[in-house]
């Protein structure tokens, strides 16, 4: 059900060349989203496309019946709208409007068979709403086609579609199992004249590569699986370039039955997988970009923006909303304790001339937000029931290392001798150790404030004199003492009253 205040969620449907899957997406208002239902079912339209160029009367029932499941799925959801969207496939066969007729007149659904430039802009929203990226290139890979999306200022530009579909191309260039070296190089022989045909250039300075669908999802898996890793989330999730070359030379020295038992890979796309990586390797090498962004968002989310407005919240909007509601999902009771540590953090902070980056300065203001959250689950431990809250919510519009940081200050501030480079690396580095470990004690003694003194006194003024941090609480007490040496130890300063 829709919650209280919003609006009733999208039925988002894709029907795809490989796949047909629905996503129930709830927006709030500012702008943030969240899947709450989802199923698929992978009936290879574009196949029977290929073949005789017409979806076959077999294939038409299919995506009827599995219409009508995910129509179920949408009424016991309370979904208004349901949008439904046909892509490569559909408007590649001679017959596609028959697909439409029969959802219409059978279901009463509209399918709304959309062009290359519109799957691209869909896919677009959808991939970068809750990626902090403000200008660059965003591709999705499906079984028909690729879609590529240029962006500036979260707004959508130039787009490309190209018959480069990962199911499409393994039929047309990949038939030995594993795939021969002459297949092999007539394949990407074809991708680089497609890519340079179609004047697709390297990346501007600063600009990210974004990924959406699920071909470049299983490869992230792929990559991701083949080292150590601290977060399951793969949203957000960057692969390297040379990542990407690992996970293609890896998938095509397999046979299809071997690739069946590759860690991160799906079995529906075991068959796909080679033409799949081939392509996003052109594309990676192609931009010059260094890493591929992947985002865990894509077709039906973005057809769910799009008809709540299709509007993108800017990146500081969109991390101060995602904060905010972590606050309000798992800690609702403690919103005014929340703000009032981070003002005595912050305060905190600027009187102890607290230098580190920019990064972990704003990542220790949210992990003084965020550290009340482990007290929905239990007060004891609750340092690392925020952590696990926080890992598994994600936090869209932080990065993963940001995440990471401000993990490693709530566990930090829990304890001084706590190591974030066992837990976190490589997000986390050594030369990231005393920053965090002076965040941490900042965090500590905000925490301390916010338990010991009344709340007419918490704001208190910091004041930095003659070596030493004042401000309006005793620390000569057994605890804030503890935490006076720690602060000498990680800030270089005393922490006395005043």
């Amino acid at each position: 059900m829709a919650r209280e205040g919003l609006t009733k969620p999208v039925a988002a449907i894709d029907v795809g060349s490989n796949s047909v899957r629905i996503a129930i997406v709830n927006a709030d208002g500012q702008g943030l989203l969240e899947v709450i239902e989802e199923a698929s079912a992978t009936p290879k339209l574009i196949r029977g496309v290929q073949r005789d160029g017409r979806l076959s009367a077999t294939s038409i029932d299919e995506v009827v019946e599995i219409l009508r499941d995910f129509q179920a799925v949408a009424r016991g959801a309370d979904a208004d709208p349901v949008v439904a969207v046909a892509t490569s496939a559909v408007r590649d066969a001679a017959n596609g409007a028959d697909l439409a007729s029969r959802l219409q007149a059978d279901l009463g659904i509209t399918l709304r068979i959309v062009d290359g430039g519109e799957e691209a802009r869909l896919a677009f929203l959808g991939a970068i709403h809750s990626l902090p990226v403000e200008h660059g290139l965003v591709i999705d890979i499906g079984g028909g086609s690729m879609e590529l999306m240029q962006f500036a200022g979260r707004a959508a530009g130039r787009s490309w579609t190209l018959p480069l579909g990962a199911v499409r191309l393994t039929a047309q260039f990949l038939q030995g199992d594993p795939s021969s070296q002459l297949e092999l190089r007539a394949l990407r022989d074809h991708l680089a004249a497609q890519i340079t045909s179609a004047g697709i250039e390297p990346l501007a300075p600063g600009g990210a590569l974004v990924g959406t669908g699920g071909t470049i999802r299983n490869i992230a898996k792929m990559d991701r699986s083949r080292h150590r890793y601290p977060m399951s989330r793969l949203h957000g999730y960057a692969i390297s370039q040379d990542g990407v070359r690992g996970v293609a030379d890896l998938v095509r020295t397999r046979t299809q039955a071997e690739r069946y038992n590759l860690a991160g890979l799906n079995e529906d796309r075991a068959d796909s997988i080679v033409a799949g990586a081939l392509v996003l390797q052109a594309v990676v090498e192609a931009t010059r970009a260094q890493s591929l962004i992947v985002s865990g968002q894509g077709l039906r989310e973005g057809i769910a923006l799009d008809a709540r407005g299709g509007n993108l919240p800017s990146v500081h909007a969109l991390r101060e909303a995602s904060i905010e509601r972590a606050v309000l999902r798992f800690a609702p009771t403690y919103v005014q304790d929340a703000r009032a540590r981070t003002q005595t953090v912050e305060a905190l902070a600027a009187a102890a001339g607290f230098t580190a980056t920019a990064e972990i300065v704003e990542a220790l203001s949210a992990a003084a937000t965020l550290l009340d959250l482990g007290r929905s689950v239990d007060y004891y431990n609750r340092h690392r029931h925020t952590e696990a809250l926080t890992l598994a919510y994600g936090l869209p519009g932080w990065t993963h290392r940001e995440v990471a940081l401000i993990c490693a200050i709530v566990r930090q501030a829990d304890g001084e001798k706590y190591d974030p480079t066992n837990d976190y690396r490589p997000l986390v580095t050594p030369e990231d150790r005393p920053s965090i470990a002076a965040a941490g004690t900042l965090l500590a003694v905000a925490d301390e404030v916010e338990r010991r003194v009344p709340p007419r006194a918490r704001a208190v003024a910091w004041q930095r004199d003659e070596g030493a941090v004042r401000g309006a609480l005793r620390v000569d007490g057994v605890l804030l003492g503890t935490l006076s040496a720690r602060f000498e130890r990680t800030l270089g300063l005393r922490l006395a009253s005043a």
